[in-house]
């Protein structure tokens, strides 16, 4: 019983969620920015600790760079006070991120082409990273609207998934 109440107060909370990023952008935009701030630390210390696990054959610089990074700029957002005078900076500084990673990827995949699973795919992905960072850098005012409005979509698809999952889950549709 309790599972099920969990993924329907979640899947309320989602869409909740995501209706507010969409309604009130400039004041998610604030919370949605400690929040990647929280995942890209979690992200980059896993990172971090699969390098340190890798062995010395299979590791690569640009790996860990990718990893410092993602827990730099996450620290940096959830700890920094100067975050949140600039948090309408999240988008420009977002866009920069972006690029930097998409320009880390196409020098991983230069080094390492043999141990890509699909470097066409890889390579794709990097460029579309460096484009779309580049997009942003230029127009930042609209890419923070779109940010909030991207991630209030993905949170309320969220919670209509999660909401019928638990509606499978319970037998309502049967």
């Amino acid at each position: 019983m309790l599972p099920s109440a969990l993924l329907f107060i979640g899947s309320i909370l989602f869409m909740g969620a995501g209706i507010f990023c969409i309604a009130e952008p400039a004041e998610s935009l604030l919370a949605v920015g400690y929040y990647i701030g929280f995942v890209l630390v979690l992200g980059g210390v896993c990172q971090i600790l699969r390098y340190i696990k890798t062995d010395s054959g299979s590791r690569s610089l640009w790996h860990l760079l990718m990893a410092v990074l993602d827990t730099a700029f996450g620290l940096w957002m959830m700890m920094s006070l100067a975050f949140a005078v600039v948090a309408f900076m999240l988008p420009l500084l977002f866009a920069l991120y972006i690029l930097i990673r998409g320009i880390f990827m196409i020098l991983l995949r230069s080094k390492k082409k043999e141990a890509v699973r699909s470097p066409g795919l890889y390579m794709a992905a990097a460029l579309v990273q460096i484009l779309l960072g580049l997009a942003l850098v230029f127009r930042p005012d609209a890419a923070g609207l779109l940010f909030m409005y991207l991630a209030g979509a993905a949170l309320i698809w969220t919670g209509i998934s999660t909401f019928l999952t638990w509606r499978k889950q319970t037998g309502i549709d049967e």
